[in-house]
């Protein structure tokens, strides 16, 4: 284990514990399919658990500053351009997701005010550290194609949310947005934005951890 792996650790289990925090204390029981993750730190829709997903999103997002410290480290010499990018996501993305658990903490509703400002933000973080991480699986590629296969599995779930939202869009307009009463529509789960939102959220994790291994094995490959 390279050094800021234990950040990644240290995040990933702050992260898990505000998310099941969050989620024990929503009201009727969290839907994990039809329920979409701002809801979780929403003080509207969940009044006695929305502190605790805000405030572990932002812990996480300023312990996985190190993290990335590490990884920028690890790559510094040669870098290529892309991973210079792909790091300033990063970090671009960890700014916007600290912001956006602040936000959350502090304010009732901040698009009340700023209009759409909650959901820029929520947009920011997503694609920050999407294109982060899928910027440095480039840079991995041009060393081992075979890690073109963990950039295919972490897009995939973006792939699909902009399938089925347009196809829900050009089809189904009337449903409205995702909640819990597509459950008792009977509306099939893979049409949900929360469902594909979740594993998008999962791949994330996942792919931020494996940036640990593999620019391990780039650096270890340039030395032998």
């Amino acid at each position: 284990m390279h050094k800021g792996t234990g950040w990644y650790f240290a995040s990933l289990l702050t992260m898990s514990v505000g998310l099941i925090l969050a989620a024990l204390h929503y009201p009727g029981g969290f839907d994990w399919v039809y329920t979409v993750a701002s809801a979780l730190a929403s003080k509207k829709h969940n009044p006695d658990g929305s502190s605790w997903f805000a405030g572990g999103l932002l812990l996480t997002m300023i312990l996985l500053w190190p993290y990335v410290s590490s990884l920028n480290d690890r790559l510094a010499t040669p870098r290529p351009k892309t991973g210079k990018v792909a790091v300033g996501m990063l970090r671009g993305g960890l700014i916007c997701g600290a912001m956006l658990g602040l936000e959350r903490l502090l304010i009732r509703d901040l698009s009340a005010w700023v209009h759409k400002a909650h959901e820029i933000l929520g947009i920011f973080t997503f694609l920050g550290l999407y294109c982060g991480i899928l910027g440095l699986l480039v840079v991995a590629i041009r060393h081992h194609k075979h890690y073109v296969l963990p950039l295919l599995l972490i897009v995939s779930p973006l792939i699909a949310i902009a399938v089925t939202q347009l196809w829900l869009y050009l089809e189904q307009r009337d449903l409205g947005w995702v909640d819990t009463h597509w459950r008792a529509l009977g509306i099939p789960f893979w049409y949900s934005f929360a469902f594909w939102q979740w594993l998008a959220i999962g791949f994330l994790w996942t792919g931020l951890g494996l940036l640990s291994f593999i620019t391990s094995r780039i650096v270890d490959s340039k030395n032998n």
